[in-house]
């Protein structure tokens, strides 16, 4: 693909309210991943192996873990003089029964599509981790008879909730809408319902259009809903994805998405492919493993100090987990510290949290516990647990 031919629109007003608190300071696209990742690195790094060099990035309601992770972009070879990351402001859930505002939401877009000056544009969100061959969706794309094309994959119905968007697929394998998985027709005899991945790519000039369309019309209609109408207007490609997919949309997915990173098969598919995930390098000391530690069956980040017991966790950067301490089943983020003695099992640490000594906090898989950023959980009687 020659540069310029193609800009990207990662949108990261993503409803977030089921993965609270995790998602309190933070959207879900800046959410950590499997010891080193964010959520944004996967369509980030789509883009990148595109060779695509202009990004509109809208930003949610709590926007500083985003500026902070993209930095310039050079992680992922943005940081180029022509093109690079744009960087639009939230504005999601302003008032647009006012008419400045309303306009304002459909020109922050236009102006980034006019600027870019290319053929093509792919929308993305962040909830979606995948590895994303946006070359292969550009040549369907042209191959195809619709000037909007759609992205899938055929996930196993027992895997969907009935709030998912799936797409409804015509006998020729043309996308005829996009609707929540209750409402799906299905097919006879097949087990598995094709999930939308929320990634759309079209002609500039067309989103340009409909852009402009929605702008003048009574009622306001923010992107996604745009782009789904779009799809039911045009009967759009549909492109089927095969590869490693997990939606985050709840504690219990995010969850387990980590935990299957555990399952080196999943890894390896995910991230040791020809499109490498890249992420913001941070160079620090290995972490420290004490002569009487034990580690098993873990992915665990840089810069730490183990004494106690890991099994089966995702730890991140920087986290300590002092002696006669258990990790088990667990996700421990940045900065955390577990206290001698204590026991963490099916539990999501956030950044900063602090667990005291002698504690027993187990939660299950399908509800794990979850301890918000730089909590502080020193005391236990019985089942309840006492912070500061």
């Amino acid at each position: 693909m020659k540069t310029g031919t193609i800009a990207a629109i990662i949108d990261l007003n993503e409803v977030d309210s089921a993965l609270l608190p995790l998602t309190t300071y933070r959207p879900i696209g800046t959410l950590p991943f499997a010891g080193r990742y964010r959520l944004l690195d996967f369509p980030l790094s789509a883009i990148n192996h595109a060779n695509i060099h202009s990004v509109g990035l809208f930003l949610p309601r709590s926007g500083r873990s985003v500026q902070d992770h993209i930095r310039s972009g050079s992680s992922w070879d943005l940081d180029s003089l022509q093109g690079g990351v744009f960087m639009f402001p939230y504005i999601a859930e302003r008032d647009y029964d006012d008419a400045a505002t309303r306009q304002r939401y459909y020109d922050d877009y236009l102006q980034f599509l006019r600027k870019s000056e290319t053929r093509y544009t792919a929308v993305m969100g962040s909830q979606s981790i995948a590895n994303l061959d946006l070359d292969a969706l550009v040549a369907y794309h042209k191959a195809g008879d619709s000037r909007l094309t759609t992205m899938y994959k055929q996930v196993p119905k027992s895997q969907v909730d009935d709030h998912d968007w799936t797409v409804e697929l015509s006998e020729l394998g043309t996308a005829s809408s996009i609707v929540r998985a209750k409402q799906h027709h299905g097919q006879p005899g097949v087990d598995t319902l094709p999930v939308f991945m929320n990634v759309y790519l079209l002609e500039t000039q067309d989103l340009i259009d409909m852009l402009v369309a929605a702008s003048e019309k009574k009622h306001f209609k923010r992107l996604p809903q745009v782009l789904r109408e779009a799809v039911l207007e045009n009967n759009a490609n549909a492109f089927e994805y095969t590869g490693y997919l997990a939606t985050i949309t709840s504690l219990a997915r995010y969850y387990a998405a980590n935990m299957a990173m555990l399952d080196d098969t999943n890894y390896q598919a995910l991230f040791y492919t020809s499109r490498p995930i890249e992420t913001k390098n941070k160079n620090e000391v290995p972490t420290f493993f004490a002569k009487d530690s034990a580690v098993t069956s873990s992915l665990v980040g840089t810069g730490g100090y183990i004494e106690g017991t890991i099994t089966h966790s995702v730890i991140f950067r920087n986290v300590v987990v002092h002696r006669d301490a258990t990790v088990a089943d667990s996700i421990v983020m940045q900065g955390s510290k577990i206290s001698a003695g204590s026991e963490v099992r099916y539990a999501i640490l956030d950044k900063g949290v602090v667990i005291g000594p002698n504690l027993s906090l187990i939660g299950t898989p399908e509800k794990p516990l979850v301890f918000e950023k730089n909590q502080r959980v020193f005391q236990q009687t019985g089942q309840e647990v006492n912070t500061q």
